[in-house]
């Protein structure tokens, strides 16, 4: 596999996959350009020109056309061919090159040529990440020299600026004496020369017959701020005009010039203007470069921020050559005076590698910005196309510090005050929302039909999609180093909300298994069971056929639920070994029910059932804060003590053979003993009189050894008169090694792990708590239909379609019922701590329409050691603010005593 980096743009090869039956035309297309099959290449775009536009992900999300220039082995001739059915110069990739510039770092003469063929004047000079291409052939070609020659001197009779410079104002020739390249710096700097002679300076007489238009450009591009604020004519009427690329402001943006751009806008030039080939808005071009005194003249005059802005900042904070932090202080500045809806918006957007603002934050920002940013409400729970939140990366000080701050209240007022109020700020543990059309099914169609109008989407009828509100709490209860922080009074008292929120479900689901498990035990009484000869009475067989309906009823219900929670929850579904028994238990009943079998095998599976049934009533009664460390404690213990004795259980089976071999007496053989197996029940009719013994063959050995662990050994049964020593001598091995230390062993791991729990009692209860409510929100939130089943088909067979985009939920009316945002809480939960922990719902979210919260908060409590830890927060932040007052006014006094005496600074 060949790999190439050109910008940190990384391009590798794709290899067919082989489990396809026919491969989808966009795969036949790529290894046709791959292979140069420019025959089947016209072939599959004559029939679907769409096909151009696909972006291939393992390509790094480029079109075909990038990946042709990009790509060693690809002709000049297929990059011909595709131009010529209409690919689009113009596609970037995520790292803002074009064809033009991956065809440079390709170093491909033809490919080149070929891109440059037609109108080279609109693309020669565009810049990709402050490089022409002129800049990337010199930089990231790795060609033979000559082929290099060719390229630089094909761009430069095709109009390219040598004297443009990179990000650090460096220009091509810099790099070329860099590399050592002396045949480049030569071509260069001839190349300069002859340009110098053909843009002589012209005459003031000169200039002055130059229209207003020509004269703007001039100074501009000459850097001339100056002469262009002296000149006379008005310029009212032409500001908005461009040159062959770009507007007026764009050029200034693009150059840094400050002084232009104050001018032009105070002329009345458009802020937001673009052109067909510079696409970029002025601030975007002033971001990129950080000019943040431009960003700042430009967000006055109206400028509009986008997520793309504060993501360019962000990932280049860092940087020592350019101002992105101004940039990034100018564009929060303003991000603050916006709706709060509006600043989730763009704080929760994502740019074109689908990373949101936070992203970048965490990984290249300092711990001041990215408290600054969830404090503004940058959603901890966003996720990229690769499924990754930004909580994932960040530090649990700084998360903790953050639900710190998300503890608020009046720090003016007194605290001992029984009004005394604390708002908990739930909006960074939320996931964005999706803001979907309510007028289509098709929603991304819609959307694109509405650009397409040059209608602002966001300005339509869109409502906010509910989301799985527990993302991030989950995330936090499976990562080691975030799961103290459940404990913390912001997020527990999310969690003890929304228990309040579907604790209904719970209860109906209890009631209603409660019903399943009465009826299967009355009807398995009544029925078959009854062990009278005798006919029942009237009482009972009434009794038994109201069993059976409801049994009937409820057994329906169950297994439709199981099937529509596999549907909805695939994966979480199979990873609960719960749901297996529930699977068991549907099958024994309806075998029970509807299937003939012997009265003996009826009664087996009737006490398997009632047994499984009753297990599973135990696991429901988990779901219940109150008894959900019980439950914790008994899946764990019986996890690891089976996982021990499973370990174990070789010796356990070799002590059981070896008891086999030494007390079976000398007279009957190891097959006879062997084949006495299937015999046994015959035997045991016949042996009423007599004593048992477990050693006759192997089944009953191991049987009785493992018996034999609980300490159940009645040893004057056993024979040792066969072999005296030796099988008293490994009975007694087998009584220090078995009975004794491996028991006792796994009597201690119990303890311990229940000990453990019960010291982390409260942390265990939140975990599984956020457990619950996530797999809950899972199945009430989850599409019905199966997508990623059908897609997987459409994988392996392209011949049936599917389509990209549809959701629909059986169970949107049961989740507003479960979700807190954003129609029942705005964001926040009020506390009032000296009233017992009494909790009221944040009414400002009724102003806006939203429905009233279906529970009433009146007489809710937050629970006590919630409440301590809320006020030792307050107790630590009204101590530090007065520690920051002091170190304040220390300061201010240290100014005063130093305009008073001067003298006092020296010291």
């Amino acid at each position: 596999m060949e790999n190439r980096e050109f910008n940190g743009h990384i391009s590798r090869k794709l290899e067919r996959n082989s489990s396809q039956i026919c491969p989808q035309p966009e795969e036949e297309l790529l290894l046709a350009v791959l292979s140069n099959d420019t025959l089947k290449i016209e072939k599959l775009v004559g029939s679907q020109p769409s096909l151009l536009q696909h972006r291939y992900v393992e390509k790094v999300d480029n079109t075909i056309l990038l990946v042709a220039c990009s790509e060693k082995g690809v002709r000049g001739e297929t990059v011909k061919t595709l131009l010529d059915l209409g690919a689009n110069r113009r596609d970037k990739t995520s790292q803002e090159w074009e064809a033009l510039h991956c065809a440079a770092g390709k170093g491909d003469f033809k490919t080149l040529q070929e891109v440059l063929r037609t109108e080279p004047g609109k693309i020669i000079n565009v810049p990709a990440g402050g490089l022409n291409a002129l800049h990337v052939l010199i930089r990231y070609s790795k060609v033979d020299p000559k082929d290099l020659f060719r390229c630089a001197e094909l761009l430069i009779n095709k109009g390219i600026n040598i004297n443009h410079g990179d990000k650090n104002n460096r220009t091509a020739s810099f790099w070329a004496k860099k590399k050592g390249m002396n045949n480049i710096e030569q071509l260069l700097e001839n190349a300069l020369n002859t340009q110098t002679k053909d843009e002589e300076d012209l005459s003031s007489e000169e200039i002055n017959q130059l229209s207003v238009k020509d004269k703007l450009i001039k100074y501009l591009k000459e850097r001339r701020e100056d002469d262009l604020l002296r000149i006379e004519e008005n310029i009212d009427d032409v500001v908005d005009e461009t040159d062959s690329e770009s507007t007026l402001l764009q050029i200034c943006c693009e150059k840094g010039l400050t002084k232009a751009t104050n001018y032009l806008l105070q002329r009345g030039a458009d802020v937001n203007k673009i052109t067909t080939i510079n696409q970029n808005k002025p601030i975007r071009l002033a971001t990129e470069n950080g000019y943040s005194k431009i960003v700042k003249i430009l967000l006055e005059r109206g400028a509009r921020i986008t997520t793309d802005l504060l993501c360019i900042c962000l990932k280049n904070i860092d940087s020592v050559t350019h101002n992105y932090k101004d940039c990034y202080d100018e564009l929060m500045k303003n991000l603050v005076k916006k709706d709060p809806d509006e600043q989730l918006s763009i704080l929760n957007g994502k740019d074109q590698s689908s990373y949101s603002p936070l992203h970048y934050a965490v990984r290249y920002a300092d711990s001041n910005t990215l408290e600054e940013l969830l404090k503004f409400g940058a959603s901890l729970g966003s996720k990229n196309n690769y499924g990754i939140m930004p909580i994932e990366d960040i530090e649990p000080k700084i998360l903790e510090k953050h639900l710190d701050n998300c503890v608020r209240f009046d720090k003016d007022k007194k605290s001992e005050k029984e009004d005394f109020q604390v708002r908990f700020d739930y909006r960074s543990l939320i996931p964005p929302y999706l803001k979907i059309l309510n007028c289509s099914s098709r929603q991304d169609d819609k959307i694109l039909m509405l650009k397409q109008l040059q209608i602002d989407p966001e300005a339509f009828d869109l409502k906010k999609e509910l989301v799985n509100e527990t993302e991030v709490i989950y995330f936090m209860s499976t990562a080691a180093e975030f799961k103290h922080l459940l404990k913390h009074p912001v997020i527990s008292s999310f969690l003890f909300m929304k228990w309040r929120r579907i604790q209904w479900l719970f209860w109906v689901n209890l009631w209603f298994y409660v019903a399943f498990l009465l009826s299967l035990i009355l009807y398995i009484f009544t029925d078959y069971a009854y062990y009278s000869s005798t006919e029942p009475i009237p009482s009972v067989k009434l009794i038994g056929r109201i069993s059976y309906v409801v049994l009937f009823v409820t057994l329906l219900i169950l297994a439709f639920r199981e099937i529509f929670q596999m549907v909805i929850a695939t994966k979480n579904y199979f990873r609960a070994y719960e749901n297996y028994i529930e699977i068991v238990l549907i099958i024994i009943t309806i075998t029970i029910v509807f299937c003939e079998s012997s009265y003996d095998t009826r009664k087996q599976l009737s006490a398997v059932a009632i047994l499984l049934a009753a297990f599973e009533l135990v696991l429901i009664l988990g779901q219940h804060p109150y008894f959900s460390t019980n439950v914790v404690m008994l899946k764990t213990v019986s996890f690891n003590f089976f996982k021990f004795l499973g370990w174990y259980s070789i010796l356990i089976i070799a002590f059981a053979l070896s008891f086999f071999l030494l007390f079976t007496p000398s007279n009957i053989t190891v097959q006879e003993a062997i084949s006495a197996v299937g015999n046994t029940k015959n035997e045991s009719s016949k042996s009423d009189e007599k004593e048992e013994t477990f050693f006759d063959d192997p089944y009953k050995s191991v049987f009785k050894t493992v018996i034999m662990l609980t300490g159940e050994f009645d040893a004057g049964s056993i024979n040792f008169n066969t072999f005296p020593v030796t099988s008293k001598i490994i009975f007694a091995l087998f009584i220090f090694m078995i009975a004794i230390i491996l028991l006792n062993l796994l009597n201690g791991l119990a303890v311990s792990d229940t000990q453990m729990i019960k010291n982390d009692a409260e942390l265990v209860g939140y975990i599984a708590r956020a457990k619950h409510v996530r797999y809950v929100e899972t199945i009430l939130l989850g599409n019905i239909v199966p997508v990623n089943f059908m897609e997987k088909i459409s994988d392996i067979c392209c011949c049936l379609p599917v389509p990209k985009f549809f959701h629909w939920s059986i169970c949107r009316s049961f989740a507003e019922y479960a979700c807190l945002f954003p129609k029942y809480l705005n964001y926040e939960l009020i506390l009032y701590p000296n009233r017992r922990g009494n909790v009221q719902v944040d009414t400002g979210s009724q102003s806006k329409g939203y429905r009233k919260s279906c529970f009433s908060c009146s007489g809710v409590f937050l629970d006590r050691e919630t409440v301590r830890r809320t006020q030792s927060i307050i107790q630590s932040q009204k101590e530090r603010n007065i520690t920051d007052n002091i170190d304040l006014l220390m300061k201010k006094l240290d100014s005063i005593l130093n305009i008073i005496d001067p003298k006092r600074q020296l010291m």
